[in-house]
């Protein structure tokens, strides 16, 4: 079983910190709605948020991590700068909207949106497709810095800044998800700064939250992702013609609110292994939450993503029975592990288009193939390894829950 050992740095991080507010050299943050608001405000100079409803979502959000998350010292910390750190960029981005009321009006392309579990390969396929001159998608700097009130040198600077801390208190977190600033990126930053939780409930222990998250809609958070989308696109100079390709495993389980956004969306759904990606998740999750909590177990973790991929995985299913004509096609994780090149093939026949074209003078696919050799090399050097055992599942577990998911896709045990 996986043991609670923090890093030498973690452990210096809690001591320095809890030393810090004992003796009275600095006070310890204040996780309530209202002081990470005003915090938000002073910093920023900025006053709206537009989000209806939000100091009561904070509330909840300020009271699970208090009464559930088990916060360290660090964990406070962290918890405190990343909650403030999101509503300054969601101010910056209000801002910037309502400066020039022409951007909401700008068009969004129908866009492509990656539909998978945590683990199933979705980011491969993400970065895959954005590879594509003809799509354009979210890059790691503007997930972790969305507001574009600043060059895109300061904030890749910021985000390279962010994955050296990173790397420091714990590397596997990079190992597991690799990526530099450039690369495209899931939209789970863009959805927090509509304090919508994924993101925010797989670094620390909250299952009320989650709960509240998953019996809760989440449309305004989507109408947020689109404004941001056209914000971004806006000062990116993107043509508008062009697609966004998208992808997050929150999508699973908010696909109602989602379509109703973006209801020309067409949607690929990956699948894998349930037994696989429940493992692979609990292991991430795990090395997310024991850097700010000490009341975390890898028990814990294994349970809690269990049920977070069976509730996605049914969620999901329960939406297409319910909408059979939505656009859609289904891929394997095993079908790209063995040929890449051909499930992308089946992908661009059902959008109907070529995928050895393209605007420039390299087409989409050889600038997968760049890719892929790329990522080779620079991001698939350590293996994530995990298994069920040490998050205490037995796969009879998840058979039980998610076997007759398996046997509609006949994904491997």
């Amino acid at each position: 079983m996986t043991d609670i050992v923090p890093r030498p740095t973690v452990r210096f991080a809690n001591r320095a910190l809890s030393t810090l507010w004992r003796q009275g050299f600095a006070p310890p943050p204040v996780l309530t709605a209202k002081a990470l608001m005003e915090d938000a405000q002073r910093v920023s100079g900025l006053t709206e948020f537009n989000e209806p409803g939000l100091a009561a979502r904070l509330e909840r959000l300020a009271e699970a991590l208090h009464e559930e998350a088990g916060l360290t010292a660090l964990g406070r910390t962290l918890s405190y700068g990343g909650i403030r750190r999101a509503l300054v960029q969601r101010l910056r981005c209000e801002a910037m909207l309502a400066a020039d009321l022409q951007i909401e009006r700008r068009p969004v392309a129908a866009p492509i949106i990656i539909v998978g579990s945590m683990r199933s390969g979705t980011t491969r396929l993400q970065r895959l497709l954005a590879a594509d001159p003809r799509f354009v998608s979210t890059r790691l700097f503007e997930a972790l810095n969305p507001a574009p009130d600043r060059s895109d040198r300061h904030r890749i600077l910021a985000t390279r800044g962010l994955q050296w801390a990173s790397d420091r208190l714990n590397p596997a977190i990079r190992t597991i998800h690799p990526g530099g600033p450039r690369d495209s990126d899931e939209e789970l930053g863009i959805l927090e700064l509509a304090l919508s939780g994924a993101q925010i409930e797989a670094q620390r222990p909250i299952p009320s939250w989650a709960r509240w998250m998953e019996r809760t809609p989440q449309r305004g958070a989507y109408r947020w992702l689109k404004r941001w989308m056209q914000l971004t696109g806006e000062r990116r100079g993107d043509d508008p013609a062009k697609p966004w390709v998208l992808k997050t495993p929150q999508y699973m389980q908010d696909l109602p609110e989602l379509l109703q956004v973006f209801p020309d969306a067409r949607l690929i759904f990956i699948h894998r292994a349930p037994r696989q990606i429940v493992a692979s998740a609990a292991s991430l999750a795990w090395n997310y939450m024991q850097l700010q909590s000490d009341r975390v177990t890898p028990e814990w973790c294994g349970a809690e993503w269990l049920h977070k991929t069976a509730w996605r995985v049914e969620s999901m299913q329960a939406f297409r029975r319910a909408h059979p004509h939505v656009a859609a096609i289904d891929v394997r994780f095993e079908d790209m592990n063995d040929d890449w090149t051909r499930e992308i093939g089946r992908i661009y026949d059902w959008l109907g288009l070529d995928p050895t074209a393209g605007p420039g003078s390299t087409s989409g696919l050889e600038n997968m193939r760049a890719y892929m050799a790329r990522a080779q090399t620079r991001h698939l050097v350590t293996p994530h390894r995990y298994s069920l055992a040490e998050f205490g599942i037995q796969p009879a577990q998840v058979d039980e829950r998610l076997g007759s998911y398996a046997e509609d896709f006949d994904l491997s045990r």
